[in-house]
C-alpha cells in the first residue's frame, strides 16, 4: 500500500483528498499546507509520493521550490496539483522532473491513474538504481581497468581500478578520449582502431588480448593486456576496454626465459662434449668395434643430436622473448640455403625408406634475407617433416614469383589435425607441454615463424588429415 503525504493550502482540498484516496485503497502518511512544512513532513514521514499544490499562498516555499529541496534532500516522487498552468509554470516544473501533472478539479479515475503510474515509475527505477549499483559494485571490485567510450570516442565510464592504474580520478578521466591512457605510438595504434569501431564495427582488435604500454597520469608506463568489446544502442556505438598491468608477469617470464638460457648454454657444453667423443669412436678412432658396440653408440648419437637440437631451440626462443635475436639482412641465394637445409637431413630421410626430391630452378634465387637465420627455419620444418612421415617422400620445391622467393615442403604423413592447426606456430603450443610420441614439442616451428617474420617474410601451413601436410616459405627478393 503507497503512504502519500498531501500538501495544500486549502483545508477542504485537504478533507476531500484523503477521503478519495483512503476509498482507493492508499495510505495517507500526513498532509501539510506549506512549503515548509511539506519539506519537515517529508523528513519526519518519508512517504512514498506526495500530492504537492503548486501555488501555497503567502509562503516562501511555493510547491515547486518545496519539490526541488525534498528531491535534492531525499529523493522522494512528486505529483503537482494546480488549477493554473501557463508555460513559465510548466517550464518550472519540468525542471524539477515531476512524476505527475494532475489539473484541478480532478476526477478520482484521473487522480488514481497518476498516482499508480507514478509508483510504478517508482518502482522500477529503484530497482534499475539497485542493478546499477550491483553491476557499479562488481565492477569497481574488478581488478581489471574498465573503461567505456561513447560513440564520439570520449570516456563515460570509469572504475576504481583504472584509477588506481592510471592515477586520474573519475572527474578527470570522463569526457576524455583513450589517447590520454596510452604513450604516442601505442595511442597512434589503438585510436585509428577505435575510431574504425564506431564507423564500421570492425577492427582487428576485437575478440583478441593484446598488449600495449599505459601511461599513468605522473606519466610513467607499464605494460598492459588489454581487450575490446563493443555493442550498440540506438545507433550510437559503445566500446569497452578492459586491461590490467602485467609489469609482475613480464617479470616472472623474463625469469623463465634467463633460467632457461643459463640451464641451455651450461648443457649444451658437455652434450656437444658427449657427441664429439661418440663420433670419434664410430670413426675408429678408439680401435675396432663390435657390431653391438656400433649400434649402441648410434643409439647414444641419435638421443644426444636430439638433444643438442632441443636445447638448441630453447636457447633460441629464449633469445627472441628477449629480443637479443641479431639479423645480418643481404642478399643470399635462395637454392643453395634451402638445398643445404634439405640435404642435411637427407640421410635420416632414407634411412626410414623415405624419398627426398629437390626441385629448383638453374640459376640463383636472391633473396634479402639472414643467411643462418633461412637456414634454420627451413631445416625445422624438413626435421620435422621426417620425424612425422613413416611412409612415401618429402618434396622441397623452390621457386618465385614478382615479389617473393618461396619453398614449399610437402610430406606424406598423417597430416595435421584442424583443431592444432590454428596453434601450430604459436607459443601456446610450446607452453602447453604436449609432447608428440616422435619426441617433438613443437619448439622448430614456433622458431621458424619466428625467424621468417623478423626476415619480413612468413610460413604458413596447409594440411588435410591423411593426406599429409605442405609448409611454404616466402622472403622478399633481393
Amino acid at each position: 500500500m503507497a503512504r502519500l503525504l498531501i500538501v495544500d493550502d486549502e483545508a477542504v482540498i485537504l478533507i476531500q483528498l484523503k477521503e478519495y484516496l483512503r476509498d482507493m485503497g492508499y495510505e495517507v502518511a500526513g498532509t501539510a499546507v506549506s512549503g515548509e512544512d511539506a519539506v519537515e513532513k517529508a523528513r519526519e514521514l518519508n512517504p512514498d509520493l506526495i500530492l504537492m499544490d503548486i501555488y501555497l499562498a503567502g509562503r516562501k516555499l511555493d510547491g515547486i521550490s518545496a519539490a526541488v529541496k525534498i528531491k535534492d534532500e531525499m529523493n522522494i516522487p512528486v505529483i503537482f496539483m494546480t488549477a493554473f498552468g501557463g508555460d513559465q509554470v510548466l517550464e518550472r516544473v519540468k525542471n524539477v522532473e515531476p512524476y505527475g501533472f494532475v489539473l484541478k478539479p480532478f476526477q478520482n479515475t484521473e487522480l488514481k491513474a497518476a498516482i499508480d503510474v507514478a509508483m510504478i515509475r517508482k518502482d522500477m527505477e529503484s530497482r534499475l538504481r539497485e542493478s546499477e549499483a550491483k553491476l557499479r559494485s562488481v565492477v569497481d571490485t574488478a581488478n581489471e581497468a574498465i573503461i567505456t567510450t561513447n560513440n564520439l570516442n570520449q570516456i563515460i565510464f570509469w572504475n576504481r581500478a583504472a584509477h588506481s592504474y592510471f592515477g586520474y580520478t573519475e572527474q578527470e578521466a570522463l569526457g576524455r578520449t583513450p589517447r590520454l591512457l596510452f604513450p604516442g605510438k601505442d595511442a597512434d595504434y589503438i585510436e585509428p582502431e577505435m575510431e574504425r569501431i564506431i564507423a564500421s564495427g570492425k577492427s582487428e582488435l576485437l575478440g583478441i588480448n593484446f598488449e600495449v604500454t599505459g601511461r599513468r597520469k605522473n606519466g610513467s608506463e607499464f605494460p598492459m593486456e588489454c581487450s575490446l568489446a563493443t555493442w550498440r544502442v540506438n545507433r550510437q556505438v559503445f566500446m569497452t576496454l578492459i586491461g590490467k598491468d602485467i609489469t609482475e608477469r613480464k617479470k616472472i617470464d623474463q625469469m623463465k626465459s634467463d633460467f632457461v638460457s643459463l640451464v641451455s648454454h651450461q648443457l649444451r657444453t658437455p652434450l656437444a662434449g658427449i657427441m664429439g667423443c661418440v663420433d670419434n669412436m664410430l670413426w675408429g678412432l678408439t680401435g675396432t668395434l663390435s657390431f653391438k658396440q656400433m649400434e649402441y653408440l648410434q643409439v647414444m648419437k641419435e638421443i644426444s643430436s636430439r638433444g643438442y637440437r632441443i636445447i638448441a631451440n630453447l636457447l633460441n626462443i629464449s633469445r627472441l622473448e628477449r629480443g637479443v635475436i641479431s639479423m645480418d639482412i643481404r642478399p643470399v641465394d635462395l637454392c643453395y640455403v634451402a638445398r643445404n637445409a634439405a640435404n642435411e637431413h637427407s640421410a635420416a630421410i632414407e634411412s626410414k625408406g623415405l624419398k627426398l626430391t629437390v626441385e629448383a630452378p638453374d640459376g640463383q634465387i636472391l633473396v634479402l634475407a639472414d643467411k643462418d637465420k633461412l637456414f634454420e627455419a627451413i631445416s625445422n620444418v624438413v626435421h620435422n617433416a621426417s620425424k612425422f612421415t613413416d611412409a612415401g617422400k618429402i618434396s622441397v620445391r623452390i621457386f618465385s614469383d614478382d615479389s617473393h622467393g618461396k619453398v614449399k615442403i610437402s610430406d606424406t604423413g598423417p597430416g595435421i589435425e584442424p583443431a592444432g592447426m590454428k596453434y601450430l606456430f604459436s607459443r601456446n603450443q610450446i607452453l602447453s607441454g604436449n609432447a608428440t610420441y616422435k619426441g617433438g614439442c613443437g619448439l622448430g616451428l614456433f622458431i621458424s615463424k619466428q625467424f621468417m617474420q623478423l626476415q619480413n617474410g612468413d610460413v604458413d601451413v596447409q594440411s588435410r588429415r591423411g593426406k599429409g601436410a605442405a609448409f611454404t616459405f616466402r622472403i622478399p627478393l633481393a
